[in-house]
């Protein structure tokens, strides 16, 4: 006689699992956390929101240099370290609220202000003094600053990729003040005063807070291609105020080339941010994480 088939609901369910296996889904951002990459008009106070650090870090540069007839130029030191604590307490402000992305910005911004802007003015200021010196203990100062503008790249480069892993796609506005302050350093002319470099400066970050709202209301495949228009924009500013290669001689030329080596660099991890923040994101920040115990 013939065994009637088993076809209890187990059995079945265990079929229908092997005839259609579940689809994979992406791993959700960290818990209790608000990303927000999206975009669209209802996003737009939150991009103003985000391009307050850069904006708010331009018009201090350019009151420093003096920028505003009406109001006195403001010494640089004392303002640079306001606007540091600000920048530190926004961003403790949004990491409370839930939204790591909106603080993104202006976290990278930090390292920036503090690191790198002093890097840059110091290089700028030494080159003014000793281009066309061919004495090796004169070029010596101008290698260190030079050191000190990597080691501030490598640091912002770091925190970017690191806070990217909560929306990836802004990762590569984190990086971008890095490239737009050192493309000034190429076509200032000497004797590289500190009002020049000052406005020169803030008119870049303002350039990068205007690229952050742009991104914040993109759509998101298009958001990392924000950075790259940022830095065409600048070279198109640079053309139209008819600003010149400088004349670098001596020993300088080969500082000359590791700036312009360390640009392409930065240009190139304005890309790839998105990439790592997104490994970051689904492997390092777990291996990080295992290694720190």
């Amino acid at each position: 006689m013939a065994m009637a088939r088993q076809t209890t609901p187990e059995r079945f369910r265990r079929g229908a699992a092997e005839r259609h296996p579940p689809e994979e889904t992406p791993d959700p951002p960290p818990v209790g956390v608000r990303a927000n990459p999206t975009f669209g008009p209802e996003y737009w106070p939150l991009g103003l929101a985000a391009a307050v650090p850069a904006l708010l870090a331009a018009l201090l540069l350019i009151f420093c240099a003096g920028g505003l007839p009406v109001l006195p130029a403001l010494p640089a030191g004392p303002v640079l370290i306001v606007l540091l604590a600000l920048l530190g307490a926004g961003a403790l402000a949004a990491h409370r609220l839930g939204y790591p992305a909106w603080s993104h910005p202006g976290i990278a911004l930090i390292p920036t202000l503090a690191l790198l802007l002093p890097a840059a003015t110091l290089r700028g200021q030494l080159i003014a003094h000793v281009n066309g010196d061919s004495d090796p203990m004169a070029i010596l100062p101008v290698a260190i600053a030079w050191l000190l503008i990597l080691a501030a790249t490598i640091t912002i480069v770091i925190v970017a990729v690191t806070l990217g892993r909560y929306a990836p796609s802004f990762s590569g506005l984190a990086i971008l003040p890095a490239p737009l302050i050192l493309a000034w350093l190429f076509v200032l002319p000497a004797p590289f005063a500190e009002r020049q470099a000052l406005a020169a400066l803030g008119s870049a970050l303002a350039l990068a807070a205007l690229a952050t709202f742009a991104a914040w209301v993109a759509p998101a495949r298009q958001r990392p291609l924000v950075p790259l228009l940022a830095l065409a924009a600048q070279f198109g500013l640079f053309w139209l105020r008819r600003f010149g290669w400088p004349n670098f001689s001596g020993l300088v030329r080969p500082i000359a080339a590791l700036d312009i080596a360390l640009y392409v660099v930065l240009v190139a991890l304005v890309l790839t941010a998105p990439v790592l923040a997104a490994w970051m994101r689904r492997a390092g920040w777990p291996a990080v994480r295992r290694l720190l115990g």
